[in-house]
């Protein structure tokens, strides 16, 4: 057996133990979560593939937390942090340099990473739960807390959002003649609710029948959504 058949075991043992990493580091509920995201930024490189250029930072209430000055660059990749169907931040994982051949990122990265996300959701959902206890128990007001949990919700604006990004990813500009889209309304305003629509701008620069066609395309996504929001929320 050669050396490349042993690489996926290898890669596979690199990612299970950075998971091993990470749920030691989360089991500490007395930690801050500032302590919590140093010591995780650290675990995690050592699960990917170039661990000598890997680069971590967390982004949570539009603050950054990193280990370098590094700028962060385009090989990258991303997953939020997501708390009581809030998005809080995210962590992001990124190589300094890229000398080497092929893709930057396994698949299986990008999963190791969305693990680690949703494990580091619930530790900051347990700390915001903690301290929301306090104040509605007025042991503390919220002037005395940085972190307790909201009443509204970015469930509903962030899936819009999501799928307005995935149908112009898949629409065909030019087959449409379609010179741009753009997202507006209550996706864009991050206010979208239940039953709310996707609301686009579109410019076009196209002949009467690319628009027709271009409206049977939108057509059948529209159909598809309201489907899909009918599973999801009963509307």
């Amino acid at each position: 057996m050669d050396f490349d058949s042993f690489k996926p075991l290898q890669e596979r043992a690199k990612e299970l133990q950075c998971i091993y990493s990470i749920e030691n580091i989360l089991s500490d509920r007395n930690q801050t979560l500032s302590d919590v995201f140093y010591k995780i930024m650290d675990a995690i490189p050592q699960g990917w593939q170039f661990p000598s250029v890997c680069q971590v930072m967390i982004m949570y209430n539009n603050k950054e937390f990193k280990t370098t000055d590094i700028p962060l660059t385009d090989w990258a990749e991303h997953s939020e942090l997501i708390v009581d169907n809030n998005i809080v931040g995210r962590i992001s994982v990124f190589y300094s340099d890229f000398p080497f051949e092929g893709e930057c990122f396994l698949p299986e990265e990008q999963k190791l990473l969305n693990t680690i996300a949703e494990r580091l959701s619930y530790f900051i959902f347990l700390k915001q739960l903690e301290k929301t206890i306090e104040v509605l128990t007025k042991k503390a007001s919220p002037e005395d807390n940085g972190i307790y949990l909201k009443s509204t919700s970015d469930e509903h604006w962030r899936w819009r959002y999501r799928m307005a990004e995935h149908i112009a990813a898949k629409t065909d500009f030019d087959f449409y003649g379609i010179h741009a889209m753009y997202i507006i309304g209550s996706t864009k305003e991050t206010t979208a609710g239940p039953a709310s629509d996707i609301d686009f701008l579109v410019h076009v620069k196209n002949e009467k029948q690319q628009t027709e066609l271009f409206k049977s395309w939108i057509s059948g996504w529209s159909h598809a959504l309201a489907e899909m929001n009918n599973k999801r929320q009963g509307i």
